[in-house]
């Protein structure tokens, strides 16, 4: 039995019987190696410590394609000073603990972690992220989707572009509010059917995220079909005035793209009311600014990106000394409290 992280408030509990686990793994090596990962390269993973039971101590015994588990709970220092110790060849984890562990190795001026592939996933990496991670470390990351009822759905090659759907394990679609599969190009919440889930079948399951479908054919010469970026949790839109719906990606690379970023080291948006986002900024140790004058800024640069009129009244910045991760050990940078796609509809 597996359980899900409780994204969306409930927990789920997953049951597979040893032939779908078995299905599991051999889905998760043929995206890992197709990548460049050797069976026995020696691979360190941040990630929850519920996940540390999924590797056999017979796998661990022989170090066949058996990570080593640090948890996502330690302090970024310790994980960073476990991984120096290890020196993996593979190095995967969530997206965020990645990005805190590329910020700590800046810090330290360490470059004893030297893995030649990094695996990031279970949260949107955006592109500033992406380069952070893979300049610091030197190796090229690759973007992995995945979900604890599923394993992995969808997974980036060396090209890094759009991602591989496993679409001879899972049937993956893409629909709107009318439960109508969208165009190739549009958005769509993503439903996924499994065709190994015999414990406990899974068909037209919604997953809760949104994604993007691609008919294009990948330059690596894979059959696979494509998706595109995937843009967040279906519970993490935001409410803009007028009834229009903003993805998190969206409001991440507008973050991002803000000229003073460099100050900035994380933020968190939330929404609580249709009337009020708030976003809170933890500005980097060694930066001075002017808040006043930080905050106006922002506010001129949100309007602009968005299309939007008025921002101050909508829109409230907050400077703060800590962002704490989510109970899952992830870190959620966009969140709605909203039922947006009620008041889609």
């Amino acid at each position: 039995m597996l359980s899900t992280s409780g994204s969306t408030g409930k927990p789920l509990n997953v049951f597979i019987s040893k032939k779908e686990d078995l299905i599991r793994k051999i889905k998760h090596v043929r995206a890992n190696m197709s990548c460049g990962q050797k069976l026995w390269d020696k691979w360190a993973a941040i990630t929850s410590p519920s996940h540390f039971s999924e590797v056999s101590g017979f796998h661990r015994k022989i170090g066949f394609f058996s990570p080593i588990f640090i948890s996502v709970f330690e302090s970024t220092e310790a994980q960073l000073s476990k991984i120096e110790k290890i020196k993996p060849d593979v190095l995967g984890g969530y997206s965020s603990s990645l990005v805190l562990l590329a910020k700590e190795s800046e810090k330290r001026g360490s470059n004893e972690v030297k893995p030649r592939i990094i695996f990031s996933g279970a949260e949107l990496l955006d592109d500033k992220s992406r380069l952070l991670i893979e300049k610091t470390f030197n190796a090229p990351v690759y973007d992995q989707y995945a979900i604890i009822e599923l394993e992995r759905v969808a997974w980036q090659c060396c090209e890094k572009k759009k991602y591989h759907i496993d679409a001879d394990f899972i049937i993956t679609q893409f629909i709107d509010k009318n439960c109508e599969e969208v165009s190739a190009g549009e958005r769509g919440s993503i439903v996924c059917t499994s065709l190994f889930n015999y414990a406990m079948p899974l068909i037209r399951y919604a997953v809760g995220d949104i994604g993007v479908p691609s008919d294009e054919i990948c330059s690596c010469g894979r059959s696979l079909p494509l998706m595109g970026v995937i843009e967040g949790r279906r519970d993490s839109l935001l409410s803009l005035p007028g009834g229009r719906l903003l993805s998190p990606r969206t409001m991440t690379i507008t973050m991002n793209s803000f000229e003073l970023s460099y100050f900035i080291d994380q933020f968190r948006i939330i929404q609580r009311k249709p009337s009020l986002i708030d976003i809170y900024v933890k500005l980097k140790e060694d930066k001075k600014v002017d808040n006043w004058g930080f905050k106006r800024k922002l506010l001129a640069h949100i309007e602009r990106s968005l299309n939007l009129s008025a921002s101050e009244e909508f829109f409230e910045i907050e400077f703060v000394e800590n962002l704490p991760l989510d109970k899952s050990g992830k870190f959620s940078s966009v969140i709605s409290e909203l039922d947006c796609e009620r008041n889609e509809k």
